[in-house]
């Protein structure tokens, strides 16, 4: 459970960050450091998925 928790602290970390970078970017989404952040975050949501079934 604690290996949940941690994940889910790591996933808002990374939201806030990619909003903060996003918005420093102009919001343009296909910039490498947006798109690296949200590539990370989207690795992170899908192996709390499995870790949930």
């Amino acid at each position: 459970m604690s290996h949940h928790i941690g994940l889910n602290r790591e996933i808002n970390q990374l939201k806030q960050l990619l909003v903060r970078t996003a918005k420093e970017h102009k919001y343009n989404f296909g910039h490498p450091h947006v798109l690296e952040i949200s590539q990370q975050l989207d690795r992170l949501i899908v192996k709390v998925m499995r870790y949930t079934r």
